[in-house]
């Protein structure tokens, strides 16, 4: 199957009593990754899932709390990017996984290059993929994180930039 990511939206409609008793305060609501780490967390919590997959598997098989925010950390760099049509990288750095992403643009197409630092070898090395479906997908993404936090009250989704996510602002 060729490069994918998606969210599943949790069936919860909100945070479980213990998980917000042991919640520390937010820290700082203007760093972006601290953000997504804490969304993530919280969507752990919960039945949501994360998948991607492509280069030869299926599923990376990526949790919800720690591997995927290392995606969705880079998912605001992604989404300028693919607008502007210009060259990005996604470090995804968690223990495991240790793989990265170049994303190189020509015309409406884009060639996703996939580099390994395990024993896994990607194959093909290189997926090619349509500009309007990297758009759909990032976009996607960005929407169903954005409403799943605020399905289940994160105390995250109310600030920049998922607030402008829900409201289908991607800019």
């Amino acid at each position: 199957m060729a490069f994918h990511f998606s969210l599943t939206r949790p069936t919860a409609d909100r945070l479980p009593g213990e998980h917000l008793e042991e919640r520390e305060p937010l820290e700082d609501v203007e760093d972006y990754a601290y953000l997504v780490v804490r969304g993530c967390a919280d969507l752990a919590e919960t039945d949501a899932s994360f998948r991607i997959g492509g280069f030869g598997r299926d599923d990376w098989a990526f949790d919800v709390s720690y591997d995927a925010s290392a995606f969705l950390e880079s998912l605001q760099g992604l989404l300028h990017a693919v607008q502007q049509r210009s060259a990005f990288e996604i470090d995804l750095y968690p223990q495991g996984v240790e793989r990265s992403l170049v994303f190189r643009f020509q015309d409406d197409t884009v060639l996703v290059d996939c580099t390994s630092r395990t024993t896994w070898i990607p194959s093909p090395s290189t997926e090619v993929c349509p500009h309007r479906d990297l758009m759909s997908m990032c976009t996607a993404l960005a929407q169903d994180f954005a409403s799943s936090l605020h399905a289940v009250d994160s105390d995250v989704a109310t600030l920049t930039p998922f607030s402008a996510w829900l409201r289908g602002d991607f800019g």
